[in-house]
């Protein structure tokens, strides 16, 4: 009997912390809108991140790397067992 009183309380209570969030939002204000000057500053901005982006791709070669070096012999004819 007490954990369907516990259950039915729960439930009870989801909607107030929903109802709590929704509220947050309306003290906030509209949003604001966006002047034409922002606009044209935010695709000029993403056409230089595109052009910068687009320039880095192909051209730059991947470099080969051995992090073993240093431990290997110099010459490959050392290695070989008589």
């Amino acid at each position: 009997m007490t954990r369907a009183v516990m259950a039915a309380l729960i439930i009870a209570l989801l909607p107030a912390s929903a109802r709590a969030q929704a509220q947050q939002g309306k003290d906030r204000g509209p949003p604001t809108a966006r002047t034409d000057s922002e606009k044209k500053n935010d695709a000029a901005i993403d056409q230089a991140y595109q052009a910068a982006v687009k320039g880095t791709g192909e051209k730059a070669k991947p470099v080969k790397v051995d992090p073993w070096q240093s431990l290997r012999p110099a010459d490959a004819s050392d290695n070989v067992k008589r």
